[in-house]
């Protein structure tokens, strides 16, 4: 009897470990398949607040016939790459026009990102390749969403449409609800990885 008890338990564990390990997998595919883009304040003023507003506004609509055509992740990457120099002017210039001094960094990189909550969809923690604007010393509250695919851009379109996600990974946006310990796992493994990987 305590053969089969242990067998039992032993493999309900392997079943448990094997499904946090299938979504981690389908997380990280998930991370794979998005460009963020993320636009970093000065600092938490009022002013700042709403001059990184002012380059958000100025930005998105390049941002968005950057990677308007592109088919696939790797071709909007190589958009954004050969228009970087222009958006960093684009960022320059409203800094500028808004009475600013304030330096303008923009960079195409692999971010660490927080779990995050957008009108009707939710990322989960995880690096994700991402635009980042960063005005002066990029130490205030920040703007964030995704760019590719166009989900919150000038020709957004719904996470179920943009063709992008697969099923599993349109349940890990649009019903968190329904994988929450499964992210959690994730989430945790990530962490100790970083923990023991620095």
């Amino acid at each position: 009897m305590k053969k089969l008890t242990f067998s039992i338990a032993l493999s309900l564990i392997i079943c448990a470990v094997l499904s946090v390990i299938g979504s981690a997998r389908e997380v990280e595919d998930l991370t794979d398949k998005l460009i963020r883009i993320h636009v970093i304040a000065n600092s938490d003023s009022e002013e700042d607040q709403n001059l990184k507003l002012a380059v958000r506004d100025g930005i998105l609509s390049y941002v968005s016939e950057l990677t308007e055509g592109c088919k696939t992740k790797t071709e909007a990457m190589e958009s954004l790459c050969d228009g970087l120099g222009r958006i960093e002017d684009e960022a320059r210039g409203i800094v500028a026009e808004n009475g600013f001094g304030y330096e303008v960094n923009c960079t195409l990189s692999r971010e660490e990102f927080d779990r995050r909550t957008y009108d009707g969809f939710e990322l989960p923690a995880g690096e994700y390749d991402s635009l980042c604007i960063r005005l002066g010393s990029a130490e205030g509250k920040n703007w964030w969403c995704v760019c590719y695919p166009s989900i919150c851009l000038g020709s957004a379109m719904s996470v179920d449409k943009c063709g992008v996600f697969s099923e599993g990974e349109l349940i890990i946006i649009k019903e968190p609800e329904k994988v929450r310990y499964k992210l959690w796992c994730f989430e945790a493994i990530r962490k100790l990885r970083r923990l023991f990987l620095k």
